[in-house]
């Protein structure tokens, strides 16, 4: 395996961009970032997912950097496929998946590429978010393991670079229905993790990550959150089953779809997914309730009474 800094001319770094119509008022202030970028060894391919306009095609030409270039798909696939289909057509050992609303601060390749080149037995490298738009701030992702991996996605998915023989080892994002609504980024890195991935972070917020109202809403997430995971349970039932991580994992999407349920006004179907995340993970429920409890006690006693 050549190492990420092997002398050669081409590009080191493919950078995936799905892209869909509706984000175009960002795409532009996306790729001058990674133009302006200042590690020079990158491709990006940009997959407009049957957007049904020009906008790409017209935004890249506008910019004219030849690193840039555009792929279509007849009709449309979701994300996962997106970056399937761009990293099948790219070059670089080492690949890293941003979305058409965000942007990278100047030196984000220039300083993740560092950190693999210092990391060798690292198969991955991230930095922190910057959050710009509707919310400002920085997001940080301290690192964990495997183990923690399987209660809550501690790593990334935009901005990160991992190697490109763990991918192939993969064979790339799943691309199953059930994903259109989300987490097709966290099984991504459960399959890594089963190829034996570990990531180097890089404490810096050189990931500059959108807020706007075009963002897949949390409620449509939350209300499908059991169901990816019960499919992600199911693709990945030997990693969850060492760690005996099941229940927990199960319950948390019970426990989130359940409360999207109720409220949105459906009591019944709430309860039950309620219910079911209480008898997956009753110690989980009863702290998550306690904890609750103990919120509004507290917002109770701060919050002044009428006059």
């Amino acid at each position: 395996m050549r190492s990420p800094d092997d002398g050669s001319s081409g590009p080191l770094v493919s950078i995936a961009i799905p892209f869909y119509g509706s984000y175009g008022a960002y795409f532009e202030q996306c790729l001058r970032s990674i133009a302006a970028q200042t590690y020079t060894r990158w491709e990006a391919i940009v997959v407009d997912d049957a957007s049904g306009n020009d906008i790409a095609a017209a935004v890249i030409e506008r910019i004219g950097d030849a690193r840039i270039r555009l792929l279509r798909h007849s009709h449309n696939r979701g994300q996962a496929a997106g970056r399937n289909t761009a990293i099948r057509q790219s070059h670089g050992l080492l690949l890293m998946p941003v979305d058409c609303d965000d942007c990278l601060a100047p030196t984000h390749i220039e300083e993740l590429v560092a950190a693999l080149q210092a990391h060798p037995e690292s198969g991955a490298a991230y930095a922190d978010f910057e959050l710009f738009g509707t919310v400002t701030g920085t997001l940080p992702w301290p690192a964990g393991n495997t183990r923690s991996l399987l209660r809550e996605q501690w790593i990334p998915h935009p901005g990160t670079i991992v190697r490109r023989h763990l991918w192939e080892s993969i064979d790339g994002y799943c691309e199953d229905e059930a994903f259109r609504a989300g987490n097709e980024d966290w099984d991504y890195f459960l399959s890594l993790a089963e190829a034996g991935l570990t990531a180097v972070r890089v404490a810096k917020p050189l990931y500059r990550y959108r807020q706007h109202p075009g963002s897949i809403t949390s409620s449509q997430f939350e209300r499908a959150d059991y169901r990816m995971r019960e499919l992600m349970y199911r693709r990945h039932r030997a990693l969850f089953d060492r760690f005996g991580m099941r229940r927990p994992f199960l319950a948390g999407g019970y426990r989130a779809s359940g409360k999207a349920f109720w409220r949105g006004g459906e009591r019944l179907r709430g309860l039950a997914l309620l219910a079911r995340a209480a008898w997956l993970a009753p110690w989980d429920f009863a702290t998550t309730v306690v904890s609750r409890m103990r919120g509004r006690a507290g917002h109770a006693i701060l919050t002044p009474s009428a006059t």
